[in-house]
């Protein structure tokens, strides 16, 4: 939220105002330089060339251009330079604060109650001069964050300790509340798999050295899962998708290449260049965003929840919790099937997007095996219980599939991913109007989830915790009436989940039973009153 009024009454005093790290004029100066670069630049091609083909610009005089390029990147660093002046932030027991003060005086607040996840983001530019920006995700929908940036790497990693404990409820007796960072974050241990030192004396050795760098020095809790980059470049070729659209990238710009030739038009100008470059390297930047999105992944539980790490030049850790969790989606494309590969993601209330390709937000299992998954999802993911089967919902299941039927929540979810959609318990979509759908879709209940499966290439299995559940819409359109079936609008944190063209009165028995949940299940005041999972001392 952002208040304008310097009054308030949870305001931390001026001598808990800090300044961000000083070289973060320099780190946001290059996106002004990359905006004066393509204003200037691309705007004005041919006039450069005119210039160019005159004689107007030569070797003689290109050092007025060195020195009108140098002017340009001190003016940028400037620019950035007042903004960072101005702009201070702290961390109290009330939340975060960052505050702008120039001619008025504008507060960005983090209430440590709305505090949904923490995660530390490394930018390119920025890692290369060590620094880093926390990023605070808020209930909320929109851009519900705030952001710190830039900060050392050791001062990021103690305000995110910081705040994850803020936002558990453990709130300092005094003082600023960055001063106190929580001993498991302060002090990470060496990486599980790094070699021992040669030198026997205790200091690192260049294995310890470059995997601290690599993986941004990830190593406190209990390691849950690792993804070696060899398994993230063989999924990518099971990726029926990805593939199609490789192919289809490098088939149009071949046509577009054969078509300029034969009308003799294609000429090797800056222009054609400005425009074939982008085209012939969109193939390869799709690859290599999602190669970059899960290199060197790796998850880990900790005190303050699932941190999830990411990234080969822009790096990101992230941190959930199972209190925070609004849905979670595990999916299996179909070639991934026979490896037993599984990608699972998850939603907050401050995440709008469940997940992102190039950066891989919300992302907490890229390309992981059974075992992986079965360890994420007992230290995350809240009980789902047994399935069960309303009285009033039509069963469309053609027989029991013992593969549903599993021991565990992890074994359920499985099966419900990978028995065949007749064979499942639950509503499904029926009319012939629906083709794929009724072949592909399936919604099921169980004690505490509503689970809903898609899909056919790839499959996926969306899981929302009853407990979570806020509302539930059901309408019915004029052709819906007509064919007997209704549409669910479940709404739950920062999200509405639909489910569609399902028979009338499985529509209105599952309407009936989440209405319930939303009514008495939010109505629990403390977060200890809420599901847990299996690790975390809950029970399915």
């Amino acid at each position: 939220m952002t208040e304008q009024s310097p009054d308030l009454a949870n305001d931390p005093p001026e001598s808990a105002y800090s300044r961000f790290h000083p070289l973060t004029p320099l780190v946001m100066g290059w996106k002004a330089i990359a905006a004066i670069v393509a204003i200037v630049g691309f705007q004005n091609i041919d006039m450069i060339e005119d210039l160019v083909k005159h004689g107007v610009v030569n070797t003689d005089n290109l050092w007025l251009f060195g020195l009108g390029a140098l002017g340009i990147i001190l003016v940028a660093i400037l620019a950035g330079g007042l903004p960072w002046w101005i702009t201070t932030y702290a961390v109290t027991e009330d939340g975060v604060f960052v505050r702008e003060k120039f001619l008025s005086t504008k507060r960005r607040i983090a209430p440590r109650q709305r505090i949904d996840s923490v995660s530390v983001e490394r930018p390119f530019t920025a890692r290369l001069v060590g620094l880093s920006k926390v990023r605070i995700e808020l209930a909320g929908a929109g851009e519900s964050h705030v952001d710190l940036q830039y900060l050392g790497r050791a001062k990021a990693e103690e305000i995110h300790s910081t705040v994850l404990e803020l936002a558990r409820g453990d709130v300092p007796s005094h003082g600023n509340a960055a001063t106190n960072p929580a001993p498991a974050e302060a002090a990470p241990e060496a990486p599980e798999s790094a070699a021992p030192s040669e030198g026997g004396d205790g200091s690192p050795s260049i294995v310890e050295r470059a995997e601290s760098i690599a993986y941004d020095s990830d190593s406190t809790g209990e390691l849950l899962a690792r993804i070696p980059t060899s398994r993230i470049l063989h999924s990518l070729v099971l990726d029926i998708s990805l593939m199609f659209w490789l192919a289809f990238s490098i088939v149009m710009t071949a046509i577009w290449l054969i078509a300029s030739f034969a009308d003799g038009e294609f000429t090797l100008s800056f222009a054609s260049l400005a425009a074939l470059v982008p085209a012939l390297l969109a193939a390869p930047r799709m690859i290599f965003s999602r190669v970059d999105s899960g290199w060197g992944f790796t998850s880990r539980a900790t005190a303050t929840g699932l941190r999830a790490r990411r990234g080969l030049l822009n790096s990101r850790s992230d941190n959930l919790t199972a209190s925070k969790l609004q849905e979670m989606e595990i999916s299996q494309p179909l070639l991934w099937r026979s490896h037993g590969w599984y990608d699972v993601s998850a939603k907050t209330a401050g995440m709008d997007v469940l997940e992102s390709v190039t950066e891989g937000t919300g992302r907490i299992l890229p390309v992981g095996t059974a075992a992986e998954l079965e360890a994420t999802l007992s230290h995350l993911m809240p009980p789902t219980g047994d399935l069960i089967v309303h009285p009033a919902m039509h069963d469309g299941a053609q027989a029991p599939s013992p593969a549903v039927l599993g021991a565990s929540d992890t074994a359920l979810l499985q099966g419900f991913l990978a028995a065949p959609q007749a064979q499942l318990p639950g509503a499904r979509p029926f009319h012939w109007s629906n083709p794929i759908s009724r072949r592909t879709h399936v919604y099921a209940l169980t004690r505490h989830a509503l689970l809903a499966r898609h899909g056919w290439l790839t499959r996926t299995v969306t899981v929302i915790p009853r407990d979570r559940i806020q509302g539930v819409e059901l309408s019915q359109g004029p052709i819906s009436r007509r064919i007997g079936t209704a549409d669910l609008a479940v709404t739950y944190a920062g999200g509405t989940f639909h489910i569609s063209n399902i028979p009338v009165t499985d529509a209105a028995a599952l309407c009936a039973t989440l209405g319930v949940d939303a009514g008495t299940s939010r109505r629990f005041s403390e977060r200890a009153s809420w599901l847990q999972p299996r690790l975390l001392g809950g029970t399915a």
